[in-house]
């Protein structure tokens, strides 16, 4: 296992491994730096010219393989080869160009394309947007004149084209009368670059002349020889000139580099002082930079880690330092964090989406199983001609669809929910033979507390639904109050009746949360499941027989105010609680 080291003594180390050295490097260096500076120099500029020469010679390779298929498998180009009249010919050349542009977009070196045919009269090309329309025409005319000339035998080589200010790299290939060209300008391959104010080139030498920017070497005083690969030159000796081994497009490259000498014999003695004192000087300041820009943005990263590493997630990092690349892990690591926070945010949006989806769920199921009875109501009514009834009973109906259906909130105030009871019990009240009483105790402090909606009018429909079967007085209680246990506050909803009350198999069924009812008892078991993904399994029902069906429910809250007044808002007090509460 590689030892640990401190950044700090890592530092040191290097720099005194770099002291050393240095010292003893400069001793000898004034012997051998110019000869090797130019050897090595020699060498890269070779690398530089062999890499450029392979990525041409890969263009070039693309480009023939290209021409070749075209000559032999192209439709367009094989139908010039027949006698066809001129919108036919038009017709063929056209689309040949948009080969040839293609063509020009993946190969950026190609100028452009031309295509000959003297049996035909056809002269046309296709170039890049930059070249002049006289260099166009020109080289068209030099093109169809070369094939003219050699009445079609010209050789599959690679030429140099000579238009008047531009020199270019052509190669003609044909077949039945049919000729195409591919042109490179050599200024557009040859290499320019400004660095640091001195300018070097990479250009093609023929017969010791440069294709390129002649005039420039010219004024540099830069002289190509023919024989020499690697010499000095310039109207003052600053150009290194390296010539390339092998030839492309029958021609040289040579590389015109800025050069400087690293020493003299005469100043190596002096700078070799003035280098160690210098070096002693920066050295002691280079520490100092070094500990502020780098070790100290290590010690603020390592902290702001530990930190979120124990929980503190809403940490960010701060990095005092002007160094570019600690700026980029700052924003980086901010950004990262930042959107871990947001993941996490998310994460919980969608858990509670999925609780409230299924919440929703579960309350559209419930629906009152007497508006069929309601309907039969007021067509015996209407036969009877109980006008004031169906009045009163549609004004009653009213009230209770207006409870039941308005929306599909989260949660109601238990005012609210008390409401749709109330019109629920008068209307069926008005219908039900026996007589029928109703009751509430419920504290005022509690009729703002939020309860899932129809979820007490369940019940109460429940013990209508399984009243006794005499004519004795039907009664049902609903009662909210609060109460402690220790620390923890509760609020009680219960619901009464003397009816026939709940079967022993149904209440060993109904007091078992793992276990499920038929489908007889579905609004119960719907109840109960929203009142779980609202309160996160932190309440609990109770059923019981007391002279009837008893009902409690024990919910947590906190005196009379709910935790979260808005479950409906996803993403506010929802996230921060990290579930849904509305009690």
């Amino acid at each position: 296992m590689k030892k640990e080291r401190s950044a700090k003594l890592t530092l040191w180390k290097t720099v005194l491994l770099f002291l050393i050295p240095f010292l003893i490097f400069l001793v000898f260096l004034n012997i051998y730096s110019n000869r090797m500076y130019r050897q090595r120099l020699a060498e890269n500029n070779q690398s530089k010219i062999s890499m450029y020469e392979s990525m041409l010679s890969e263009d070039i390779k693309n480009i023939e393989y290209f021409m070749s298929d075209m000559i032999a498998n192209d439709g367009n180009y094989r139908a010039l080869m027949y006698p066809i009249d001129a919108t036919e010919s038009y017709l063929q050349t056209y689309q040949l160009g948009e080969k040839f542009e293609s063509v020009m977009k993946i190969i950026t070196s190609v100028t452009g394309f031309t295509i000959v045919s003297p049996d035909i009269d056809l002269s046309s090309g296709t170039f890049r947007r930059e070249v002049a329309y006289e260099q166009k025409e020109a080289i068209i005319n030099q093109m169809d004149a070369l094939v003219s000339q050699n009445q079609g035998e010209v050789e599959p080589v690679w030429e140099v084209l000579q238009i008047p200010g531009e020199n270019y790299f052509y190669k003609i290939m044909g077949n039945g009368g049919v000729y195409s060209a591919c042109l490179i300008n050599a200024r557009d391959i040859s290499l320019v670059e400004n660095k640091d104010g001195a300018v070097s080139y990479l250009l093609f030498e023929k017969d010791g002349k440069v294709l390129a920017y002649q005039d420039e070497l010219e004024d540099l005083g830069i002289e190509i020889s023919e024989t020499k690969n690697s010499y000095i030159s310039g109207t003052n000796g600053d150009y290194f000139i390296v010539g390339g081994e092998e030839e492309l497009f029958g021609c040289r490259l040579i590389l015109a580099e800025a050069y400087k000498p690293i020493w003299s014999s005469r100043t190596f003695p002096f700078m070799v002082i003035c280098a160690t004192i210098m070096f002693i000087l920066l050295l002691i300041c280079c520490y100092r930079n070094m500990k502020k820009q780098f070790l100290k943005p290590l010690e603020q990263m390592v902290h702001t880690m530990e930190q979120i590493k124990d929980g503190e997630l809403e940490k960010s990092l701060s990095i005092e330092t002007g160094v570019l690349e600690y700026k980029k892990i700052e924003y980086t690591f901010n950004d990262m964090m930042e959107k871990i926070r947001g993941l996490k945010i998310l994460a919980y949006d969608r858990l509670l989406q999925v609780q409230k989806t299924k919440m929703q769920y579960y309350q559209i199921q419930i629906r009152p199983h007497f508006f069929l009875n309601c309907m039969k109501n007021l067509y015996a009514m209407a036969e009877g001609k109980k006008y004031e009834k169906i009045q009163e009973m549609i004004l009653t109906l009213s009230s209770y669809l207006r409870a039941v259906l308005k929306d599909y909130s989260a949660c109601v105030p238990l005012k609210t929910e008390l409401d749709g009871v109330r019109a629920y019990v008068a209307l069926q009240q008005m219908s039900n033979a026996n007589p029928v009483s109703y009751e509430e105790d419920v504290s005022g402090e509690l009729e703002s507390f939020l309860v899932p909606p129809m979820s007490i009018l369940t019940f109460v429909e429940n013990s209508f639904k399984y009243e006794k079967d005499t004519l004795d007085p039907f009664h049902i209680l609903v009662k909210a109050k609060t109460f402690q246990d220790g620390e923890q506050v509760f609020v009680n909803l219960t619901i009464m009746d003397n009816g026939k009350g709940f079967s022993q198999r149904v209440l060993e069924i109904l007091n078992d949360p793992e276990k499920r009812l038929s489908d007889d008892h579905i609004g119960i078991f719907n109840v109960r499941q929203r009142f779980e993904l609202l309160y996160q399994n932190r309440c609990s029902f109770l059923f019981s027989n007391m002279d009837g069906a008893c009902v409690d429910i024990f919910i947590p809250g906190e005196g009379t105010e709910n935790i979260t007044a808005a479950v409906d808002e996803l993403g506010k007090d929802g996230i921060e609680n990290d579930s849904f509460n509305c009690g």
